[in-house]
């Protein structure tokens, strides 16, 4: 690209079109004043903004699957095992309890990421005494005061972080089907309550909720409310930026969405830098993040 004596191209719209096995052809586009790119930056910092909590979101919900699957992947593969008279070894149990509790390792500091940088976020953008910032953390009152899963995973992360590993156990049993001359298995991991109230004294008034419970309790159904709190309050996030998102959602589409295809990305160039005989030497580029956007409309509709 090369540019006039009397005119130089600082800010750009483009498209990106990568195909198999041709070079990437950049086209430049739309030209846009300082102003408009001033407002195309924030209108795109507001939706990163948004997506990267999505993100934390997201890695909870993944981390949550990933011990699901690693269950049911090992209960599997025990079952297979247990109609051997020799089939079930001490290392087929302990690649279960290292694996459990890793996985739980990860879903737990998801939890905490995702609560931590949604606050800072938060704080940042409307202010520490803001309404916003205040609804937000009334909303966390409320589901640590009626939710015991929110109040014992937020206290079990530091349990786990300073004191040891959060699960104790798990237990697996078989039932042989004479009729379909098959093997059933069953396989629960459970935290034992009183090993949890003996190593840690932090737990305030969580305290009180763990001695009402059996001995042994289910991981399982704790992490189903969980994910299930973190998925809400992302939502309510999603609604405190509402107009704000619909906003830039609306000035992004006004912008540069007559440039929209199915083949190709929309990008921001600009901070052009010319080599002395005028030819482009370098320049940076903002994504125009449309697939996003969509995503964010549809879910405030």
């Amino acid at each position: 690209m090369q540019t006039s004596s009397d005119k130089k191209i600082e800010i750009r719209l483009a498209r990106v079109t990568t195909t198999r096995d041709k070079p990437v052809e950049i086209a430049f586009l739309d030209e846009l004043s300082p102003e408009e790119f001033r407002k195309l930056e924030d209108a795109s910092n507001t939706i990163e903004e948004l997506h990267s909590i999505r993100r934390l979101r997201d890695f909870v919900v993944l981390n949550d699957e990933d011990l699901l699957n690693m269950l049911q992947r090992s209960l599997d593969d025990l079952i297979s095992k247990a109609g051997y008279w020799n089939g079930i070894k001490r290392n087929d149990n302990q690649i279960v309890f290292d694996n459990s509790n890793r996985l739980l390792l990860n879903y737990l500091s998801s939890i905490r990421t995702f609560i931590d940088h949604s606050n800072t976020v938060l704080k940042r953008k409307f202010g520490e005494n803001s309404k916003t910032y205040l609804e937000y953390k009334n909303i966390l009152s409320v589901f640590y005061d009626n939710s015991f899963a929110y109040r014992f995973f937020y206290k079990l992360r530091n349990y786990a972080q300073h004191v040891g590993l959060p699960l104790d156990s798990f237990h697996f049993s078989t039932q042989y089907n004479h009729e379909e001359n098959s093997l059933r298995g069953e396989m629960i991991v459970v935290f034992d309550r009183d090993q949890l109230l003996l190593r840690y004294d932090s737990w305030g008034t969580v305290k009180q909720d763990l001695k009402k419970l059996d001995a042994e309790f289910d991981v399982i159904p704790l992490m189903f409310e969980m994910t299930h709190n973190i998925k809400e309050i992302e939502r309510n996030i999603e609604l405190f930026h509402k107009s704000e998102l619909l906003e830039a959602i609306d000035y992004l589409t006004h912008i540069a969405g007559h440039l929209r295809d199915n083949e190709s990305e929309i990008i921001v160039a600009f901070d052009f830098k010319l080599k002395e005989n005028g030819e482009l030497a370098s320049y940076s580029t903002k994504p125009i993040l449309f697939d996003i956007m969509d995503d964010i409309r549809k879910s405030l509709e």
